[in-house]
């Protein structure tokens, strides 16, 4: 839970029970200052990805103006091939001297940038090894690699990570749930069958949500605000109650993102 100060400035975000509502993978620097309002006002909390250096040290102080965006650093998959090597050692040195709620958005792609798998394979250990020497989970992208990228994390012995916006093999969730992985479902449940499909097969202990926002997937424009109405649709698709959903996502949340 938050602390008492905490919770009188989120009160808009708790629902009945005092649960609170965490994005686990969004992008808070591209947001306007008037929609980070409205989020801070919903008391939702951000665990914001980076997609790069500049976004990396961007989320950095972010974080330092408000304390409910928890920053993440790392180079995204997509960025690798404009990104020399080098420039991991900067963001090891972030990690190091900041409070880190995780490495990412990292991973592998071969579903939108297959010309740079080689590439992207160097950078996503080497990340890897940085967070893991200095206790940080991970925030994954995994498209087109799912089984890959979870066979990486198993072979690094990985403890904590969330595949974001999983649309894998629905044969690998009982092996990312079992090794204490977890997945994030964002609001493209209202209309991506796989998504959908995904959230009913799942297993309660190991999902968390997310927005990816902002972000605009089939004409829905995806964003931290939608929060609420995601764990609304995927209460039904579980076929549960909302307040115990809402307290198995806080457990799984905090689990993975302490706060």
């Amino acid at each position: 839970m938050e602390s008492s100060s905490n919770k009188q400035v989120a009160s808009g975000g708790e629902w009945s029970g005092g649960y609170s509502l965490t994005d686990v993978h969004a992008h808070a620097y591209e947001y306007s200052s008037d929609e980070l309002g409205q989020i801070e006002k919903e008391g939702i909390r951000i665990i914001s990805v980076a997609e790069d250096l500049e976004s990396s040290y961007i989320n950095i102080s972010l974080s330092e103006k408000h304390y409910w965006i928890k920053p993440c650093v790392g180079v995204h998959p997509w960025n690798v091939s404009k990104t020399s090597v080098s420039l991991l050692k900067q963001i090891e040195k972030i990690v190091s001297r900041n409070e880190i709620a995780c490495i990412g958005e990292i991973g592998l792609d071969t579903k939108f940038v297959p010309q740079s798998i080689d590439r992207q394979r160097e950078f996503f250990v080497t990340q890897l090894k940085i967070g893991k020497e200095y206790g940080v989970p991970f925030n994954l992208h995994a498209a087109g690699t799912w089984t890959e990228v979870f066979d990486l994390l198993v072979k690094m012995d990985i403890d904590r990570a969330v595949f974001h916006w999983y649309t894998g093999p629905i044969d690998l969730l009982e092996k990312i749930g079992q090794h204490g992985y977890y997945i994030s479902i964002n609001p493209s449940i209202k209309i991506q069958e796989k998504h959908q499909r995904v959230a009913e097969e799942a297993s309660l202990d190991m999902i968390l949500v997310e927005s990816d926002g902002p972000y605009t997937y089939r004409g829905l424009r995806l964003n931290s605000l939608m929060i609420k109405e995601t764990i609304k649709l995927l209460s039904k698709l579980k076929k549960v109650e909302e307040h115990y959903l809402l307290e198995k996502l806080n457990v799984n949340t905090t689990r993975i993102f302490p706060r």
